[in-house]
């Protein structure tokens, strides 16, 4: 059998930090108040951090912090004071996803650990490499991929791997959400999504037929205590508890859970102390063993929150006069299941999709008698303030007894051991008294302003001293050795002695916590903010303002429809490195004048990567590649070709520009959620090949989520995961009734577009440092696809702002140009 992986468990405070260490975490991940996923968690101070670090370390415990947000260029100089921070407390390593970040971190802090976060889209044994050769200590694996390709990437690479066990679910492949971004400007990749999978939504065909609607893309929470032993054969090196921004109560209760199963399949035998019903209670939006285990029933749509657990129903009491004139409460009758128990204090949700609810604060037996708890099987009255159907189901979605249990258990303190002070004084006739105190290798020497004087009774001896100076208790030191270098018959009083005690005490403390907010070997922030972020200005030729224009697309085009865009000012066409079709389609596009670039899919699992090697193989005619993720990277690093990162890999920052030179790139797309402004200085102070995109449906969401009702597809189409690879359209219609089109291609995977097409005009003009504009089509018509071309290749230029006929702005968006992101 393999070893047993880490348990990795959350904490969003220092409450849940205890909690984790309590309940048996190998491992804790934490954030600061910024740069990380879950800037609306309380986070830690940097005195929490210090103190966390010191008490988890210990404990054995690991520390591995979360700097894994999108950076700003503006934020640089506040990051590096945290990295400054950060090095002195010896952290076990640094949870990342932005590659300006990386880049940094490589050639500025090589003494930092490095592991990969969900955001940063790995999805394969190719991206896996990558980050191994780049020096990573760990990768996490996406929470798309099946037990068994995890146990195939680590039986072909060196690098510790880790997945998701236990907590909530992401609809679309992380790192490339930006539905949450596109509609409020609060973005996922900067730790402030808004959780637009949490939503109710109707899901429309092509002929505005409702096909079911709910919480549509809301997903089950994630649960695989039940295969644990199959998770410790696939060899993977660390489990990861999701929940940074839940309560210590959950910490510890699903860390014991794990603790305990991980330890039983081990060979360790002990009591349960965290059973199923207890899991369940603690939190969940039901279970689902995930794609880990090929489960197709992922979504939960009746439910967007914590369910609880099921425990009984409503149903009508019989008139009372006991029960009459309650005011706004009124007496509501439930009748528990055999299994259940309630008391006073508890939390309750009405019916599947729990939109209601409302807390026990007194419990009744049917004869009007107050009671504290009602159990199995029996018929009670509470309070409520609206009627409930009878009928409707009932659930506990807020146990006060377990989660008191679970406060107690897991808030038992844990304290650091005093730090053990040694004391060293020198008491000589005419000499002012010398007292010297240690710890931890930090000395002080305190020098009295008095002298020892002749005694005039009793002289002073050895045991009086030792009496005084081991007087430390409350001071948060242990006392170590006294040595005493003392001259025979002189005095000193009792103040005297205790006095000198108390300052070379408090100038010790003084002295250790200047040592700990002493940052050593600082980096500079303005060496980095003029060499690295500025230090290059892009040669821009004045002459020629017009941009290059590259057309995407995002499904093969056909040769009739290619031959139809010659003469129009393009320069440049992405098609889509799908199938053997593309030889042909490559070769008519080059006939017709296009440069071609072969676009890379976004995401590259097991099978889509020996698709795309066999792809490669061809002779395929073409100018370079679209790279959509690490996987195809670590393909194509090495070629000759021109290589182009796309908006994927959140192209955000200077910094992050000499990545993609390094990983040998020679363009990037800049990210969708960059402002003007960051647009700006960006293109203008990097040598790489910059594309801005301009105009287009833009991609919101990519899942292996399926939203149609698959029980229609023929069955030939279902995979083992249950993802139906029949092509299928649509329209999801949120709760204010914006409509984004979805697509499900011949893969299985579930595309969600943008209600509002990106539509840039005029203010792009100002941005010479941008090398192309992009224009993504869709299924706009070939007659449109004239105009907008048409638009960005001639007219843009004659400044009179106006648009051609055939154009308008209705139904269009700047996304994130104006505005930027949070």
């Amino acid at each position: 059998m393999n070893k047993k992986p880490e348990l990795l468990a959350p904490a969003g405070t220092m409450d849940a930090i205890i909690a984790a260490i309590n309940g048996g975490a190998d491992a804790v991940y934490f954030g600061g108040k910024a740069f990380n996923a879950r800037r609306n968690a309380e986070n830690m101070t940097e005195d929490e951090t210090r103190t966390a670090v010191a008490l988890c370390h210990h404990r054995g415990v690991k520390v591995y912090v979360t700097l894994n947000i999108l950076i700003k260029n503006s934020e640089f100089d506040a990051l590096i004071d945290t990295l400054n921070f950060l090095k002195d407390l010896h952290v076990d390593g640094l949870i990342v996803q932005d590659i300006g970040l990386i880049y940094l971190l490589r050639h500025y802090y090589p003494e930092f650990k490095l592991q990969t976060s969900t955001q940063a889209s790995v999805y394969g044994l190719e991206g896996t490499l990558f980050f191994q050769e780049l020096g990573f200590s760990r990768v996490v694996l996406p929470r798309e991929m099946p037990l068994a390709e995890v146990a195939e990437i680590k039986r072909n690479s060196a690098i510790e791997l880790k997945i998701f066990c236990h907590g909530a679910l992401c609809y679309a492949y992380s790192g490339q959400c930006l539905m949450s971004s596109m509609i409020g400007g609060r973005s996922g990749n900067r730790g402030l999504c808004a959780q637009p999978c949490r939503k109710t939504y109707k899901l429309l065909d092509e002929a505005d037929r409702l096909i079911h609607e709910g919480y549509l893309l809301s997903p089950k929470d994630l649960k695989i205590l039940d295969e644990m032993a199959a998770i410790v054969d696939s060899g993977v090196d660390a489990l990861k508890i999701e929940g940074r921004m839940k309560t210590p109560e959950y910490v510890y209760g699903i860390t014991r859970a794990y603790r305990e199963q991980i330890d039983e399949v081990g060979g360790e035998r002990g009591e349960k102390t965290i059973d199923e019903q207890a899991v369940m209670q603690v939190f969940n939006r039901d279970f689902t063993k995930g794609h880990l285990f090929d489960e197709p029933d992922l979504l939960n749509p009746q439910v967007g929150k914590n369910r609880g657990i099921l425990i009984g129903s409503v149903v009508a009491l019989p008139q009372s006069k006991k029960r009459q004139n309650q005011g706004a409460y009124q007496p509501l009758g439930i009748r528990l299941n055999e299994d259940a128990q309630l008391s006073v204090g508890d939390g309750l949700s009405f019916g599947e999709d729990g939109k209601s609810g409302t807390k026990v604060d007194s419990i009744f037996a049917l004869d009007g008698s107050r009671r504290e708890k009602a159990c199995g099987g029996e018929s009670v009255a509470i309070p409520c303030r609206y009627p409930v159907s009878p009928g409707t189901l009932l659930y506990k979605n807020y146990d006060r007894e377990l989660m008191d249990l679970l406060q107690q258990m897991g808030s038992v303190p844990v304290k650091l051991p005093e730090p053990v002070v040694d004391f060293r004084v020198t008491i000589k006739a005419d000499t002012a008294v010398v007292i010297v105190a240690m710890t931890r290798s930090i000395e002080v020497t305190v020098v009295a302003d008095f002298m020892p004087e002749r005694p005039l009774k009793k002289a002073l001896d050895e045991s009086l001293v030792r009496e005084q100076l081991a007087r430390i208790g409350g001071t948060g030191f242990e006392l170590g050795s006294i040595e005493i270098k003392m001259e025979p018959d002189l005095f000193l009083s009792r103040s005297q002695l205790n006095s000198l005690r108390k300052e070379a005490v408090e100038k010790l403390q003084a002295k250790i916590t200047q040592a700990a907010e002493t940052k050593t070997g600082a980096m500079k922030t303005e060496v980095l903010l003029e060499k690295e972020l500025y230090g290059i200005s892009k040669s821009i030729d004045q002459e020629n303002q017009k941009k290059r224009i590259s057309l995407e697309f995002s499904e093969m085009p056909s040769p009739e429809f290619l031959s139809q865009l010659t003469g129009l000012g393009i320069t440049e066409v992405v098609i889509p490195l799908i199938d053997d079709g593309v030889s042909e389609i490559a070769a008519f596009a080059k006939d017709c004048g296009f440069n071609v670039l072969l676009k890379t899919p976004k995401v590259t699992d097991a099978g889509c990567a020996r698709k795309l090697r066999r792809l490669l193989d061809l002779d395929i005619e073409h100018d370079g590649f679209l790279i959509g993720n690490y996987e195809a990277l670590q393909m194509l690093k090495d070629r000759v070709d021109y290589l182009e990162a796309d908006q994927s890999f959140n192209f955000f920052n200077t910094l992050a520009a000499k990545a993609l030179q390094e990983w040998h790139f020679d363009g990037g797309v800049l990210s969708p959620e960059l402002d003007g402004v960051a647009l700006k200085d960006i293109s203008e102070h990097t040598e790489l090949f910059t594309v801005l995109p301009v105009y287009g449906r833009q991609e919101l969401m990519v899942s292996r989520k399926c939203l149609f009702n698959c029980a229609a597809c023929p069955e030939k189409t279902k995979g083992k995961s249950g993802l139906c690879h029949q092509e299928m359209a649509g329209n999801l219609v949120d709760e204010r009734g914006g409509s984004f089109p979805v697509r499900r291609d011949n893969r299985g995977l579930i595309h969600i577009y943008n209600r509002d097409v990106l539509f840039l005009r005029e203010e792009i003009l100002d941005h010479v440092g941008v090398d192309t504009w992009r224009v993504y089509h869709q299924n706009e018509s070939l007659e449109t696809l004239k105009n907008i071309i048409g638009y960005y290749s001639r007219d843009i230029y004659q400044k009179h702002w106006g648009l051609p006929e055939g154009l308008q702005t209705a139904g269009t968006t700047r996304g994130s140009f104006k505005r930027g992101v949070k």
